[in-house]
């Protein structure tokens, strides 16, 4: 874990943290949630099944989710994201995002 020079400065100038302790913290997970690169994700984006994903669908998807969001946004946000998940994820050019492409895990760990 990282933490900032400024904060463990400030906590050792306090007299609470000696230089080069040893900081353990202890966490609470609260929920597990499939992330969006499941299996899951990819067949909900994929509308018709045909095992690809196309720009109207995933743009269809990233509306859905910025209405859930409800934080105003204009069309030409919505675009640029859409294009820059088709220019990062679309390697062979054919305008189309492939499992494979999009990286789909399944993960039994959790």
């Amino acid at each position: 874990m990282w933490l900032s020079r400024a904060l463990i400065n400030g906590l050792c100038a306090e007299g609470k943290i000696p230089p080069n302790a040893t900081l353990m913290f202890e966490i609470e997970l609260y929920a597990v949630t499939k992330g969006p690169r499941s299996i899951e994700t990819f067949k909900q984006i994929d509308t018709d099944n045909d095992r690809q994903l196309s720009k109207a669908e995933i743009e269809l998807y990233l509306q859905k989710d910025f209405e859930k969001d409800e934080k105003p946004r204009d069309k030409s946000y919505q675009k640029a994201v859409l294009e820059d998940i088709f220019k990062k994820n679309d390697h062979n050019g054919d305008g189309f995002i492939s499992p494979k492409e999009y990286n789909v895990h399944q993960h039994d760990e959790l």
